[in-house]
């Protein structure tokens, strides 16, 4: 650990750390995160009235200061403008002639005849303005203008970063903008803010680190977490997705568990302390729909139920999007349309996915993901209690989000990006590869920022806090563990993983996923018949041997519908699982024949201690008799 220690000083002693005395500190606030002292706003507010001209784009010689539409200039014949309700639209030279087109420019203005009655006066034939001078002279505002970029960054709700290191707060019509960065109305430092449905703010105060404290031992205590300091760690997660954008990296998270292990409670909980920055808890989604609705925007989704799909494209698919998301310019996408005009999709933020089991995943999937398993809810003296409990810690959770919003926004600026340096570098000076660093070097200084009033690294020494990097390594230990041993999964422990996640149709409505039958098969202490099998028999599966948690499985040979819907879009459909699963040096050949699904087949034994239910001190026992 010394070593890492220095290594991170190291790290910190290549850039000057933004401490307390910085110059730029009036500009965030004043004091600790929590402080109750007055301080100025950290943003420059831009509403849905305060996004025309201001007089330093060029264009001021023609429009008047204060105009309610910003022309944003031409392109392709077509004229570019943010509406006055801050909208982008375009419009063609015929259509600016037109006066209703005009009018629909000024809607949301408080006198939308004025401004046009100014630019163009009208005529002895005119009602309040002339429409032809007016569309004439919006089009000469765009001419002066550079030609509009139609490829601009086009950004909508959520939280971004500028040119500088202050967030940018998008929250629909109103738009909050540090003065360090350079804006002509809702054009920021090069990229485009337009007025678009809105969500809630941020608090005018931040959450103090005692009130975090509070949240991560109640997430810890209310629930059944297979590993420790679990409340600490979905703090940390919750602290670098609520920034959106701001951070290069974005880390997602996966938490798994059995039915009745009380997720969606707990997904509802973080989606309340992420405040407006949740795009809200979804209980079944497609990338597709994922594109059109959060499309160009910096905020968290959270998908609860997310299972593997029959004939793949979903679960996975939203993987593969998430991976994309993970990287300093989100996922870039583009799409054909039949007009050949095409549609670009730009997706930014973290995500959060619930399940009973993961889907399957690359290696370059799993290296952006943090993995948390819940195990049985812990059973309760008084159950009405403990639900009252849970209720009263998902109110407090709604309250605190806005508040924990605002704590990352005052904090980012000073700490963020000098943490991050830091963290990353620990968890590559314990082992973790480059992809580790970031990933969990992320989620570390979302901790950081979090829990601590005091910044990483010491004003007085200019290097990080011992104690603290001290801590910090014994959080992501585990985490960094569970990478190094994902990665050495071979063929048949990924295949199995996706036969796991195949989807069972119940015989009066309803699905189970594999995963959750041969769970409840497991738990009983008998040796399962071919009846008991009958669902995952479909799958030319069937558990067998004796004891509680200490059977095998039994997988044929022959290639079968449901399996193969089970792998869809991998390579080990039509028969290739076989060879996969002979990978794994335990599983065999099963002596004989096993009875499944009404057939006499062969087969492959895997092992008791690769099944879902499987107990660690259970021993895998022979193959058992012959059938």
């Amino acid at each position: 650990m010394n070593d890492g220690v220095q290594e991170v000083q190291g790290v910190m002693g290549q850039r000057q750390e933004i401490t307390d005395n910085d110059e730029n500190r009036e500009k965030i606030g004043i004091g600790s995160a929590h402080s109750g002292e007055a301080a100025p706003h950290d943003f420059d507010e831009i509403g849905p009235d305060d996004c025309g001209i201001d007089g330093d784009g060029g264009q001021d010689e023609i429009l008047p200061s204060g105009f309610p539409v910003q022309p944003l200039g031409s392109a392709g014949g077509k004229f570019y403008f943010l509406t006055a309700r801050g909208e982008l639209t375009e419009l063609s030279a015929g259509s600016l002639s037109h006066r209703s087109n005009l009018v629909a420019l000024m809607a949301g203005a408080k006198d939308p005849m004025r401004p046009l009655a100014d630019i163009a006066p009208p005529g002895k034939r005119d009602t309040d303005f002339s429409a032809a001078k007016a569309g004439d002279i919006l089009m000469q505002a765009c001419g002066v203008l550079p030609l509009f970029d139609r490829n601009m960054p086009t950004r909508h709700t959520g939280t971004w970063r500028g040119k500088s290191k202050f967030p940018i707060v998008h929250l629909g019509q109103d738009l909050q903008v540090n003065a360090a960065e350079q804006r002509r109305g809702r054009m920021v430092s090069g990229a485009l803010y337009p007025s678009v449905p809105g969500i809630s703010g941020p608090a005018k105060e931040p959450i103090s680190v005692s009130d975090v404290e509070f949240f991560a031992q109640r997430i810890t205590q209310f629930w059944n977490w297979q590993g420790s300091n679990a409340g600490e760690l979905i703090i940390a997660w919750i602290g670098q997705a609520i920034l959106g954008q701001y951070p290069d990296w974005r880390t997602h998270l996966w938490i798994n568990g059995k039915n009745g292990g009380g997720k969606s409670t707990l997904l509802r909980i973080v989606s309340h302390l992420l405040g407006g920055m949740s795009a809200g808890v979804k209980n079944s989604a497609s990338a597709a729909s994922i594109r059109q609705t959060t499309n160009r925007m910096a905020v968290v989704r959270i998908f609860d139920e997310a299972e593997k799909s029959e004939n793949g494209g979903g679960v996975e698919d939203v993987i593969a999007m998430f991976r994309l998301m993970s990287g300093a310019e989100g996922a870039q996408m583009e799409k054909g349309t039949s007009d050949h005009a095409g549609i670009r999709f730009g997706l930014y933020g973290a995500g959060l996915l619930g399940s009973i089991i993961p889907g399957g995943m690359a290696p370059q999937d799993r290296s952006r993901f943090v993995m948390l398993t819940l195990g049985d809810r812990p059973a309760s003296a008084n159950p009405t209690d403990a639900a009252m409990y849970l209720e009263e810690l998902e109110q407090e959770a709604k309250a605190a989000g806005p508040a924990v919003w605002r704590r990352m926004l005052r904090l980012a600026p000073k700490r963020w990006d000098s943490a991050f340096r830091a963290y990353n570098a620990l968890v590559q000076s314990m082992g973790g590869r480059s992809r580790d660093g970031d990933t969990l070097g992320t989620m570390l200084a979302g901790w950081d920022l979090m829990l601590f009033d005091d910044p990483l690294v010491d004003a007085e020494t200019g290097k990080a806090r011992p104690e603290r990097l001290d801590r910090a390594s014994a959080l992501v230990r585990p985490l960094i563990q569970e990478t190094q041993e994902a990665d050495e999964l071979g063929e048949g422990e990924r295949l199995l993983n996706a036969i796991f996640g195949g989807i069972i149709h119940k015989e009066h409505g309803g699905t189970r996923t594999v995963a959750e039958e041969i769970m409840l098969l497991n738990s009983a202490n008998h040796d399962p018949g071919s009846n008991d099998s009958i669902m995952i028999g479909r799958f030319g599966l069937r558990v067998f041997g004796e004891g509680v948690g200490k059977k095998k499985l039994f997988v044929a040979n022959a290639e079968n519908p449901a399996l193969n819907k089970a792998l869809g879009g991998t390579r080990w459909r039509g028969g290739g699982h076989k060879a996969a699963l002979q990978t794994i040096p335990d599983v065999q050949p099963y002596r004989g024949t096993m009875r499944v699904a009404g057939r006499t087949q062969r087969g492959l034994v895997v092992p008791a201690r690769f099944l879902p239910g499987y107990e660690s001190g259970a021993s895998d026992g022979g193959q058992g008799a012959e059938e």
